[in-house]
């Protein structure tokens, strides 16, 4: 019988042989493509997940991260054999899966339409957990397209929905609308879906992730007990080493940030005796210091911090230097009031060069360190000021005895200066002498034959004298014996000593150092205007107190300052309107009013009385005699019946031109600053403003999203599977271009105050060009410039109107191509731009660019006149152009009997 079975099956074999050989080539076919498909796949999925960046615990963390560049190359060899699969095999049961292989890749891939195309495609033909994996690949994608109101819409619909979902794939789906509310800041809302998420994560280090974000929501949502709860679960779980580093880290910040110091300091410590933690030691030494300086243990504070910086072991990374300096910069200005050592530290956290975005939201090192710094700077001025006015108060025998010592500790300096020389000649070897003139002419660091050195001129002199001696000029002059005798043989003779002394007495030389007398103030015009130059230095230090240093009380001494010394009258007037203000900010209603009384006494007819009686409720008839009167201290660019004056403050006044011209760009830009912040305080502002930024946000978004849609276009355009209908589709987009949307009618800068500001900037880039305001000038100017309709920029509305009216004229005349002319420099381009002198403020920053001119040129090749066309502001860099143009900028001749038109590009590198 058995027999007969295996006859039989034999037979059966042997007849469907063609048939099943068939069958099974099919089989291993597609199934050989798909599995290659899914090692690309997964190849790629490795490369990208090991490219992924550090935690940065200041933003909440992403549980599915966002792909990377990595693995670019594996995924698009997935897509290729998966759309195979597609291709040849459509009826075969590798179908849905090879859709989630090619959806998956383009995702990875940041081909974020084409991947959701696929998962939609999924979400139509899969089903059961297939179709609940391809929603939740769905609402990630939305999720990386920034699209999060429809991601959230999609998930919570399907999870709404009757079909019964696993426990693996409803927790990812609530993972991802937890993560797509955080991204809306609805903190509430991603709490609940992440703490719903947590029991169906099977992943442990995906759970811990989730901890970690969990934790993140509950710290913007201010439940800090429960966000320590949520970090300290972490420690159960196996995780990375950056998780893990990150969670204890966090641990120990929300203990400092309930108040528990001295557990902060205790998690720190612990952290830095983990060898694990080794490499961040000095971030920890750091954190330590913090702890303590918010604890109110400066000194202990101070010493951490400087264990940081002293550091030689392991070197702190400059993010680390940055937190540092800025530390120290807070302690020695709020408990130490050492502002010039606090601007010395600010200003090495400002220098460090790190990711701003790593940085907290109130690490402002740079701007603390430009106000401090110009707090010592100005201190510095006054105190020179002081010193040389204390000079000119000596009588004749004092300024001499005085000058005498100064001599003195000049020459004991000069003489320490040259024996250094001498004892480095001693060490050194003797140059090439044929290169020692040469060398000595064209040096750059004591000017030319060193002119710009005192003690190496002397030392100059003392070499040539030892040799040649002091004797006049006569024949034979040089021999050594007409030299014998001269008061320099000691010199020589200190010279050939072998002795241990190489002192040098400069007095025996007769080699006196200078003392430049000349800034001391012996006349009273002289110490008036010097005294004058000390008021105004005042008065700009109580604006910086008051505007820049949200510090009124010390603003309050300078401005009284200012007001008691009276040399001008007008700034004095100023100074008490402002102390006025501060005494209302402060709440003092009494000495406002006392100082009103003052006020009025001293200048009743002036502008300053009447807004202060406003801020003060008093009726104008009071103080008042005429109403139609001008103030001619105020320079502001809106009258008072635009601007509301009782909002004004004492830095909206600018000086005149009586004071020294040097302050003065200084307390323009102060007024600018002020018009903002009272622009800003204006009631719908903050509105208005929000409502603004989001829009442009909106936009950039729109934009990153069309050329993010534009380069899917590119792609799927290369897939030779697609039929003629998807071709036409996806050639149109690429064709397409984004168009603008017009939101000029929400512009916030609006109203009297901004218009001020934008007035007072261009003053500024008027008259001071060469000011070293004018970086902040130029970025205040771009940020508050009027875009014109149909334009999201920030270009001035007059900038608009003046290029329209330049291109009217242009072609009113023959082009200069036409004419056959050419520009006549004197030499190339490069030197021609490097011969111009450039504003100050230059120096410190790298420009580059191009200015673009319209010259009307006459027929001898003169220039008629010329226009500035490229939309650079004038803020010196045209004006030294200009400058060029008028001297050395010349036309050849042409043979047209009429003005011929040359347009002319100059490109610059600063």
């Amino acid at each position: 019988m058995r027999k007969i079975v295996q006859i039989t099956v034999l037979v059966f074999l042997l007849a469907g042989c063609g048939s099943l050989k068939q069958g099974w080539n099919n089989f291993t076919a597609y199934y050989n493509t798909f599995y290659n498909a899914k090692k690309f796949y997964n190849s790629g999925l490795e490369k990208n997940r090991n490219q992924q960046p550090q935690i940065n615990p200041l933003v909440p963390i992403r549980v599915h991260p966002s792909p990377t560049d990595a693995g670019l190359e594996d995924f698009d060899k997935a897509i290729e054999k998966g759309s195979a699969i597609l291709r040849d095999h459509d009826n075969s049961k590798f179908v849905v899966p090879a859709l989630f292989v090619i959806g998956k890749s383009y995702y990875h891939r940041s081909d974020f339409f084409a991947a959701l195309e696929k998962f939609q495609e999924l979400d139509t033909i899969a089903e059961g957990e297939q179709r609940q994996e391809a929603v939740v690949w769905l609402g990630l994608t939305y999720l990386e397209m920034s699209n999060y109101d429809q991601g959230i819409e999609v998930l919570e619909f399907e999870l709404s929905g009757e079909e019964n979902w696993l426990p693996k794939w409803r927790a990812e789906a609530q993972l991802a609308l937890g993560e797509l509310h955080t991204e809306l800041e609805n903190w509430e809302t991603a709490a609940n879906y992440l703490e719903m998420s947590l029991s169906g994560i099977e992943q442990e280090e995906k759970r811990a992730k989730t901890r970690f974000l969990l934790g993140q929501v509950f710290e913007n949502m201010d439940e800090l007990s429960r966000a320590l709860f949520s970090y300290s679960q972490i420690n159960d779980l196996r995780t990375d080493f950056d998780l893990e580093f990150n969670a204890i880290r966090k641990q120990a910040e929300v203990s400092r940030e309930i108040g528990n110091y001295d557990y902060a300091v205790s998690i720190y410590q612990r952290m830095r005796r983990d060898d694990k933690f080794l490499e961040y030691r000095s971030d920890l030494q750091y954190e330590i210091a913090r702890t303590l300086q918010l604890k109110g243990d400066q000194a202990a504070a101070v010493q951490n911090y400087n264990s940081v910086l002293r550091n030689r072991i392991q070197p702190p990374t400059d993010f680390t230097l940055a937190k540092t300096y800025y530390g120290l910069g807070e302690i020695y200005r709020d408990e130490y009031e050492d502002l010039g050592m606090a601007a010395a530290y600010f200003d090495s956290a400002a220098s460090q060069r790190v990711d701003e975005s790593l940085l907290d939201d109130d690490f402002n090192a740079r701007e603390l360190a430009r106000s401090y710094g110009e707090y010592v700077s100005i201190k510095e001025n006054i105190s020179r000021r002081d010193s040389l006015l204390n000079l000119a108060e000596l009588d004749e025998e004092e300024l001499e005895a005085f000058l005498d010592e100064l001599r003195q500790q000049e020459l004991e300096k000069m003489e320490e200066e040259l024996e250094e020389i001498q004892d480095q000649r001693d060490q050194m070897l003797v140059a090439d002498q044929s290169q020692e003139p040469a060398q000595a002419a064209t040096t750059t660091e004591y000017g030319f034959l060193n002119i710009e050195s005192a003690t190496r001129l002397a030392d100059a002199s003392l070499q040539f004298q030892a040799i040649w001696g002091d004797r006049p000029l006569a024949d034979n002059w040089r021999r050594r014996s007409v030299v014998s005798g001269s008061r320099f043989d000691q010199v020589r003779a200190a010279e050939d000593d072998s002795s241990e002394d190489n002192s040098v007495d400069l007095r025996a030389t007769g080699i006196q150092p200078t003392i430049d007398t000349s800034e001391i103030p012996f006349s009273q015009e002289a110490k008036n205007e010097m005294y004058a130059e000390i008021e105004s230095y005042n008065y700009r230090l109580g604006n910086l107190f008051f505007l820049s240093l949200d510090m009124p009380d010390s603003a309050g001494v300078y401005y009284q300052k200012v007001a008691n010394s009276g040399y001008d009258e007008d700034l004095a007037i100023r100074s008490l309107y402002s102390i006025a203000e501060v005494k209302l900010l402060l709440n003092q209603q009494e000495e406002a009013g006392n100082l009103f009384e003052q006020l009025k006494a001293q200048a009743p007819n002036s502008n300053y009385t009447e807004r202060l009686a406003e801020r003060l409720g008093i009726p104008s008839s009071e103080n008042i005699e005429d109403e139609n009167r001008s103030d001619s201290g105020m320079n502001v660019a809106v009258s008072d019946s635009t601007v509301d004056s009782a909002q004004a403050l004492a830095s909206e006044i600018v000086v005149d031109s009586s004071e020294a011209e040097l302050v003065r760009p200084f307390l323009l830009l102060d007024e600018a600053k002020t018009y903002m912040q009272k622009g800003r305080n204006q009631p719908g502002f903050d509105e208005d403003f929000s409502q603004w930024f989001e829009e442009q946000q909106e936009i950039e978004s729109k934009r990153n999203q069309f050329e993010e849609l534009k380069d899917s276009a590119r792609v799927m355009l290369a897939d030779t599977t697609l039929d003629d209908t998807r071709q036409q589709y996806w050639q149109q987009i690429a064709d397409s271009t984004f168009k603008e949307p017009e939101i000029t009618e929400n512009y916030p800068f609006e109203g009297a105050y901004w218009d001020s500001t934008r007035s007072i900037l261009q003053e500024i880039e008027t008259e001071y060009s060469a000011s070293t305001v004018m970086p902040q000038v130029q970025i205040l100017r771009e940020t508050l410039s009027k875009p014109s309709v149909g334009s999201l920029g920030v270009r001035d509305s007059t900038m608009v109107q003046d290029q329209q009216e330049t291109e009217e004229e242009m072609g009113n005349y023959p082009s200069c191509e036409a004419a056959g002319i050419t520009l006549n420099l004197g030499g190339d381009m490069e030197s021609f731009m490097n011969s111009l002198s450039y504003p100050e403020w230059t120096q410190d920053v790298s420009i580059r660019g191009e200015l673009e001119y319209l010259f009307v040129v006459e027929p001898d090749g003169t220039i008629q006149s010329y226009e500035q066309l490229s939309r650079m502001d004038r803020s010196g860099i045209p004006q030294a152009l200009e400058s060029g143009i008028e001297t050395n900028v010349r036309f050849d001749a042409h043979s047209s009997e009429e003005p011929v038109e040359c347009t002319m590009i100059f490109p610059f590198n600063l």
